[in-house]
């Protein structure tokens, strides 16, 4: 007899998988001990469905990572936690700012026993993780501030298990136990509501890659792990694992606005919003940043947290170019979304403070409006300089969309926004390509891509192939995957389909780990889930393969297609443009924008 219920816990209270029996149990294999097999990625292609057989697969260094966009946990190979996972709530930080791991998520007691059957599946459409441990299924999930894992028991005679038939589920609650477990309905109506929250999302809102079932499976799952880490209407940005580990002690970067931001935007403008939220969150302390500077408008830190203070110390600190990635997303939004409401009560002051403080940050001089002593995209170069030209770009767009968008709504403009952004100076060699900055020579071993990103997101009209190719040879061979992909999209927008692929597949291949495509910010070792290389390669698709440009969108059609070998086509399903739902399909032959059958 089949019973249901749900197990009311403490705060932070681990899943302990089924009760402990009094019985001895079978001595069992200790999953995450065993020796690693070779089970990496993209071995089973299934496009919405990614498994394997093996408890020892790579699952990166924390684990399968689940998440409501307000709590975040990894799972091992048992279907509950693993030895290295952790557990996250958004905006939860200790005293130093720092992301507060949830301490008592720590593995349980299910293991596998010798010779059982074991199979583990991550449902992309779902949400869902299954680990079947011979006559032992848990399914797991993340539901707002609870983690569930319901553990369905039907132990055969002779199996050797102890659990009794039957099922139950155990959750994990962040917030106060009583009033979350109130809250909480049984066990198949939290899965329902949690399954068709995935299906709304999913529905209408595809990419679809004919001819190539490992880029298909890729985009599904990256695109998965973006969104799970959103809160919907939320106040929380997305740091460069989300809630998926603490390297980076979950601060916010320019990764979320400038990375992660236009891999949303496209198809969910909802959860894209929800990161300019943050910003507009802490709009007051970015104003006493700049004015402690001296400075008008606002000021965002390189590096915040829940206060919206700066939490780094020494020259990171100006790397000033974060302020205009979050008046470029603003923008982009708007462009987007044409959402006149919410860029009047808050896009607005947003766009506009960031507008005055690059007026105010520039300095005049008999070569133009120049903005000194910053750090650009490339942090080897360490120490201050003269003249980003990717800062320069980003601020000037800045102030030319605060000008346009301001007319638009009836705002009042300050003036001196379009006389700098018309007098913006940027370093140039003999040959007219565009420099990193004054004085660079063009030497190889950037960090990452720096002066290419002229070309994309900046879209200077003055930056071309010619800049493109100056700068692109310039990164190290090991640096971070946005590199290749933004190298991806921009030689797909220039229209070298061959250089694209490679780009392409450069930008994932070393990065994604085993059967669950756990994306690593390194190569050479497992730093899992890096959201913010995941944004990355959907931009080389989105924006590079799909042409996609909110900025020049009745010019779509008629830009250069150049797909990766093999595909014959890519449907980007529910496009959002200016209130309505596109379809943008490319082929080998050309570029469509219809739109959508539901908008």
């Amino acid at each position: 007899m089949n019973r249901c219920r749900l197990l009311a816990v403490l705060p932070f209270l681990v899943l302990a998988g089924c009760p402990k029996s009094d019985t001895p149990d079978a001595p069992a294999v200790p999953l995450a001990q065993a020796t690693p097999a070779d089970t990496g990625a993209f071995k089973d292609l299934d496009p919405w469905v990614l498994k394997t057989t093996d408890p020892n697969a790579n699952r990166g260094n924390h684990g399968i990572y689940l998440s409501s966009g307000m709590l975040g946990a990894t799972f091992g190979a048992s279907g509950g936690a693993g030895k290295d996972s952790k557990a996250f709530v958004a905006g939860v930080y200790d005293n130093r700012e720092n992301l507060q791991p949830l301490a008592d998520w720590k593995p349980g007691e299910l293991a596998l026993k010798p010779g059982e059957p074991y199979e583990q599946s991550l449902d992309l459409k779902r949400g869902v993780l299954t680990t079947k441990l011979g006559s032992v299924t848990t399914t797991a999930l993340v539901y707002g501030y609870n983690s569930i894992t319901n553990v369905n028991s039907s132990s055969a005679k002779g199996s050797g298990r102890d659990e009794p038939d039957g099922s139950w589920s155990q959750v994990t609650s962040y917030t106060d136990p009583t009033k979350e477990y109130a809250k909480l309905p049984d066990w198949p109506t939290v899965r329902k509501s949690h399954e068709d929250t995935w299906a709304k999302r999913w529905e209408g809102r595809d990419i679809v890659i004919d001819g190539d079932p490992e880029a298909q499976q890729l985009v599904h799952k990256l695109m998965f792990d973006l969104i799970q880490s959103v809160q919907p209407n939320g106040t929380f940005s997305v740091a460069p694992e989300a809630l998926s580990g603490d390297f980076y002690k979950g601060h916010i970067f320019w990764d979320a606005e400038v990375w992660m931001f236009p891999a949303l935007l496209a198809q969910h403008p909802d959860l894209a919003r929800s990161l300019l939220e943050y910003r507009f969150e802490h709009l007051a302390q970015a104003k006493a940043i700049a004015a402690k500077q001296g400075l008008k408008g606002a000021d965002f830190p390189w590096e915040s947290a829940k206060t919206g203070n700066e939490t780094v110390q020494g020259t990171f600190s100006q790397e000033r170019h974060v302020t205009a990635g979050i008046g470029w997303a603003v923008w982009q939004y708007w462009l987007a979304t044409d959402d006149k409401a919410w860029m009047s009560a808050k896009g607005w002051p947003l766009l506009s403070s960031i507008a005055d403080y690059w007026a105010s940050r520039a300095t005049k001089t008999g070569r133009g409006w120049e903005i000194l002593k910053v750090i650009g995209p490339d942090e080897l170069q360490n120490t201050p300089l003269d003249n980003n030209a990717y800062t320069n770009a980003m601020a000037q767009r800045c102030l030319l969309a605060a000008a346009e968008v301001g007319k638009a709504l009836g705002k009042p403009l300050n003036p001196q926004w379009t006389t700098v952004a018309n007098g913006m100076y940027f370093p140039k060699n003999s040959d007219g390509v565009i420099l990193k900055c004054d004085d660079d020579k063009g030497k190889p071993g950037t960090k990452q891509a720096d002066g290419e990103l002229l070309l994309w997101p900046a879209q200077l009209p003055a930056a071309d192939a010619k800049t493109f190719d100056f700068h692109k040879v310039r990164p190290i061979k090991n640096g971070p995957a946005m590199t290749d992909s933004v190298h991806a999209l921009i030689a797909a927008r220039l229209g070298r389909a061959a250089e694209a692929e490679e780009e392409f597949r450069a930008s994932y291949r070393p990065f994604v780990r085993g059967p669950f495509l756990l994306f690593s910010e390194k190569r050479s070792l497992d730093r899992c889930v890096f959201t913010t290389g995941c944004g990355g390669v959907l931009q080389a698709v989105l924006y590079g393969f799909g042409g996609l440009d909110f900025a020049h969108w009745d010019a779509m059609s008629k830009a250069p297609v150049a797909l990766p070998k093999g595909w014959k086509k890519l449907e980007i399903q529910g496009v959002c443009y200016k209130g309505k739902r596109y379809t943008v399909t490319v082929t080998p032959q050309g570029r469509t924008v219809t739109p959508a059958a539901r908008g």
